[in-house]
């Protein structure tokens, strides 16, 4: 059992282990998906941001399995495909791109490609 667990009242200790793990993923993983020349605030907006999603998923759609290596994968994409909507100014103009390009993705992943009965990610755009 981890230092976190129990430790918080009524909150379950299953739950505080949930949210470690994606936390973790999230900081580990998920945030790789941005250049190195990502100021702290593009940062912290991304940190946020999945994070928000993540949680949602669990509160929204009973995920109390955590973040899956495909998950990871995809958030991570998501990531590195809005930091290239943006442009050469990430930190910058590019920053409003990035931003609504992120939220987008990150709330269509969470609608539809975790839902229930649904295959995944949309196919190709005819």
């Amino acid at each position: 059992m981890n230092r976190l667990s129990g430790r918080f009242g009524r909150i379950p200790p299953q739950t505080s282990e949930l949210f470690q793990h994606n936390i973790r993923l999230v900081n580990e993983q998920v945030l790789r998906g941005l250049p190195s020349h990502a100021n702290n605030q593009i940062r912290a907006y991304t940190l946020e941001t999945v994070l928000d999603v993540v949680l949602r998923d669990w509160r929204e759609n009973d995920n109390t399995t955590g973040l899956i290596e495909s998950d990871v994968e995809d958030l991570r994409n998501f990531v590195a495909l809005a930091v290239s909507l943006a442009g050469n100014d990430l930190n910058g103009q590019g920053a409003p791109i990035y931003q609504a390009a992120l939220r987008g993705l990150l709330e269509e992943w969470l609608a539809n490609w975790n839902a229930e009965g649904d295959p995944g990610p949309p196919g190709p755009i005819d």
